[in-house]
């Protein structure tokens, strides 16, 4: 399956997720850029509220995107351990990174929703969305920052996402609404027929 875009996918990806219309105890997660295209359409048709969660990715030297780890606001960071032994990381490389990205990230967060501070999720529902999910290091991210603060439930949703990172995320969290797994994935673009780049200020207009 193509999508036109990521409206058209989050429009699909709304289907999966009616479960949830206007339940006041569930808390979209949006992860940025693309990932609130798509979790604007949901929380728009199912009425239901909006936040932001981020993590960075570190990539491998030779491609920053393909993401060996992530790091979370709190400066914890997640290993694709598979990846990082293929590519013989070193842990001074990953740390060296993680310092890195780590103001970056505040401040993007800051722009973006105004803080990084977080209320407690307490008989919450968590529900993150991504324009769609390769490695997973960043969702895993993710999903544990969002743990910390004691939701119900953690949910992922996404249009696409890589059948070995299907498995995988399974294990980290309560259960994944997804479109499309399915083999040979290269990358998430390959499933969108317009995977433009999504500006700041797209965001910011989705999030006013």
């Amino acid at each position: 399956m193509l999508f036109k875009d990521r409206v058209d996918a989050g429009e699909k990806l709304t289907e999966k997720l009616r479960l949830f219309k206007e339940r006041q105890d569930v808390v979209l997660f949006a992860v940025p850029r693309g990932g609130v295209v798509v979790a604007k359409v949901i929380a728009d048709r199912l009425k239901i509220p909006l936040d932001i969660v981020l993590a960075k990715k570190i990539g491998v030297p030779f491609n920053k995107e393909f993401a060996i780890a992530a790091v979370d606001i709190n400066g914890d960071v997640v290993l694709n351990n598979e990846y990082v032994e293929y590519f013989s990381m070193r842990d001074e490389y990953i740390e060296h990174q993680k310092k890195r990205v780590l103001e970056s990230l505040k401040d993007q967060i800051i722009r973006y929703r105004g803080s990084v501070e977080y209320k407690s999720l307490e008989n919450k529902v968590a529900i993150i969305v991504d324009d769609g999910i390769a490695t997973g290091a960043t969702t895993k991210a993710c999903i544990r920052f969002l743990s910390k603060l004691n939701p119900k439930k953690i949910y992922v949703a996404t249009p696409v996402i890589a059948p070995s990172t299907l498995k995988e995320l399974e294990k980290e969290c309560d259960g994944i609404f997804y479109i499309v797994s399915s083999e040979p994935f290269w990358a998430v673009g390959q499933f969108y027929l317009d995977f433009s780049q999504v500006s700041e200020e797209d965001i910011k207009k989705l999030l006013s």
